[in-house]
């Protein structure tokens, strides 16, 4: 029964969601070389007033932005990183297989009909009523545990993944960097 709603599929929502991120991450870009323009524009106007490069003022205009101050981060970060957040994506797969069985076991509901309900008019005649709906298909886990093992697989990967990285050091070693 045609209800004179046209739909196209258009989500502007979701148009709305990706214009908001590509205009956050335009604007990051952007601020980033004015940031760097503007460091080159100060040490333009430091040598035009003295003549010289003093290399105390360069290095203090153009100093790294990392906590570490240019010296090198200290072993096995990224190791635990990976390691940590393959054991999280990992155990989230484990939940959505004990969501998916827990789900399908509380959905196991019989069939019910397809056939549309009748409205009986004062006059005697009836029509279909038109706010029913079909039911929701019936849950199928297998959808869930198809989720949930390419979600373990991720996990897995970055678990494994972090063997190609430096280990951190013995708990007893001193792992802060020297002074400079």
């Amino acid at each position: 029964m045609d209800t004179g709603v046209l739909h196209t599929g258009f989500d502007a929502g979701a148009l709305g969601f990706w214009i908001f991120i590509a205009a956050i991450v335009v604007a990051a870009i952007w601020s980033g070389s004015r940031r760097e323009a503007e460091k080159h524009e100060t040490m333009r106007r430091i040598v035009e007033k003295t003549g010289v490069v003093d290399e105390g003022k360069l290095k203090e205009l153009f100093k790294p932005a990392s906590p570490y101050q240019g010296r090198d981060k200290p072993p096995g970060g990224g190791y635990r990183a990976l390691r940590v957040t393959g054991t999280i994506v990992m155990f989230i797969a484990a939940g959505l297989v004990a969501y998916s069985l827990i789900r399908a076991h509380a959905g196991a509901e019989p069939p019910q009909s397809q056939v549309r309900p009748m409205i009986n008019l004062p006059n005697g005649r009836s029509m279909p009523d038109l706010s029913w709906r079909p039911p929701d298909p019936p849950f199928n886990p297998v959808h869930g545990l198809a989720a949930a093992a390419l979600v373990a697989l991720f996990g897995a990967g970055l678990f494994c993944s972090s063997r190609f990285l430096p280990l951190p050091p013995p708990s007893g070693s001193r792992t802060e960097l020297p002074a400079p």
